[in-house]
């Protein structure tokens, strides 16, 4: 009777363990997603210039309790040059990647609405573009919703 009362225990344990390990978030956002295009030229020496990059993130989450999905429509823009000197499309597009990355963990691990989601994960990715937490921060980047039409839209995955 011990036995069997440890082996129901083990059997309930893993069962929880295996959904704590569905809910995790996965899957990375690769670099070139992002494909930059010059929106606004840099003219010096009065400066300017501005880059954006549109696509469709498909944000889900694998849950046996609490699935979710949420198509967002992110426009990421970045100067051509600032305080920091230029910003290169290879810079931007990794910034824009790793901040997509960790801005998709913290949203799908708050288990929002669609619309909720979307917005709360551009503000974590504008955030996270500008701040220490990726390898190259821009200062000066912006994360919206589709803007123009000026540029080309990707679709991730």
């Amino acid at each position: 009777m011990r036995r069997s009362f440890l082996a129901r225990g083990l059997v309930v344990f893993l069962t929880l363990l295996s959904s704590a390990w569905l809910a995790c978030v996965g899957g990375h956002i690769p670099p070139s997603t992002f494909q930059f295009e010059n929106v606004v030229p840099y003219i010096p020496p009065d400066g300017g210039g501005w880059k954006a990059a549109q696509v469709l993130v498909l944000l889900s989450r694998i849950s046996s309790s609490f699935p979710q999905s949420a198509t967002c429509d992110i426009e990421v823009g970045v100067p051509e040059r600032n305080l920091n000197g230029w910003v290169t499309d290879e810079d931007a597009q990794v910034a824009a990647a790793e901040a997509a990355d960790r801005a998709a963990r913290i949203v799908l691990r708050q288990r929002l609405m669609t619309a909720v989601a979307c917005e709360q994960f551009r503000q974590h990715m504008q955030r996270l573009m500008q701040s220490r937490e990726v390898s190259k921060p821009i200062p000066g980047a912006r994360v919206s919703g589709f803007q123009r039409v000026l540029v080309s839209r990707k679709t991730y995955p």
